[in-house]
């Protein structure tokens, strides 16, 4: 296909993932890609060893093409132009970001913040369609050629992801589409698959819609994400992509091709960013959420909902039936949101 796609990448501090997420996508059967790797105040050691595995394994025309957004130009190619003239070459574009956000526990820029500097650069470069894929994922290799088919068949179609299968349990299904309900407290409890669980098999096949595309691993119409106005960078990490999703949506269709699977490594991507910081933002996320698309009756219910869980986890913990940073994360998120606390 001569469509052009920019596939961003977010890595912070998980280089071993990062590579192996990069080598599945070297492995992909669709050409004409670059691949827009954003480092989110990642250490220097975290970097040598990715520039260590680029030198050795990538053949590119010349070496990595290195922007840094701290500075108002800083494409370094033959010219020292901003513009990419020749797209789909199979680079790495190299984005350093060293900034932090003002929130507790910030370490960088967060999620949503950290894409858009990779968005952004590849709307600049007028790249047809851009890819997220998150570094703990691994990509089939008919995964981008297809998933491009698909959004080039229909007009209507603005954004799609795949069929994601847990990595560490083959056959469990991790994300397989979602449809609203009145109350988005039913998708938080079908992420936990410690209390649902969706196993792979015949049923799960076709194209069909969906009312969110799953963040970590999609696909969008670079002309729709730009009039979406990218991710909401309020949300550092989290639901951010239900956002997106429902801003996304105005334009046209969201679906998710079952035919096509990706490998998600839930619980490595989890020991990287350790669960205190991560059950905070994920709290603080959802209710940003609930605030920002709820009705009357989502906050009603989603609200208290929310502050109740609090004393109920303490228990828990008590009983030693939940772990500390949990019940820690979850409880500040809460509280931070209702009394805006910042860090």
């Amino acid at each position: 296909m001569n469509k052009s796609l920019a596939i961003t990448v977010l890595t912070w501090n998980d280089w071993e993932n990062t590579v192996k997420c990069l080598e599945s996508i070297y492995q992909s059967s669709f050409e004409n890609f670059d691949i827009i790797l954003v480092s989110n105040n990642s250490d220097q050691k975290h970097i040598d060893k990715i520039f260590e595995w680029s030198k050795n394994n990538i053949q590119i025309d010349d070496k990595e093409i290195i922007f840094n957004p701290q500075k108002k130009i800083e494409i370094l190619n033959v010219n020292n132009e901003l513009i990419v003239d020749k797209k789909g070459k199979k680079k790495i574009y190299f984005i350093d970001s060293k900034a932090k956000k003002n929130e507790r526990w910030a370490v960088n820029l967060g999620c949503t913040a950290g894409l858009n500097l990779g968005y952004k650069f590849a709307l600049k470069q007028n790249y047809e369609y851009i890819a997220r894929v998150d570094c703990d994922f691994i990509i089939t290799k008919n995964y981008f050629e297809e998933i491009v088919k698909t959004l080039e068949g229909n007009n209507e179609y603005v954004a799609a992801s795949p069929k994601i299968i847990h990595a560490g349990m083959k056959e469990t299904i991790w994300w397989c589409g979602f449809k609203l309900t009145s109350s988005f407290l039913k998708f938080h409890r079908l992420m936990n698959l410690k209390k649902k669980r969706i196993y792979d098999n015949e049923s799960y096949k076709g194209i069909i819609e969906t009312d969110a595309v799953c963040g970590c691993c999609s696909i969008y119409k670079s002309k729709i994400l730009k009039l979406s106005g990218l991710g909401d960078e309020e949300f550092f990490f989290g639901p951010e992509d239900m956002d997106l999703s429902f801003r996304l949506k105005k334009y046209g269709k969201l679906i998710v091709n079952l035919d096509l699977k990706t490998f998600h490594k839930i619980v490595s991507s989890s020991k990287v960013s350790g669960w205190l910081s991560r059950s905070y933002y994920e709290a603080k996320g959802f209710l940003i959420l609930i605030k920002k698309n709820g009705n009357f009756f989502d906050k009603l219910i989603g609200y208290p909902f929310f502050l109740l869980r609090i004393p109920y986890f303490f228990i828990l913990l008590i009983l030693g039936k939940r772990e500390k940073d949990r019940v820690l994360g979850f409880s500040l998120g809460c509280i931070d949101f209702f009394f805006k606390k910042k860090n």
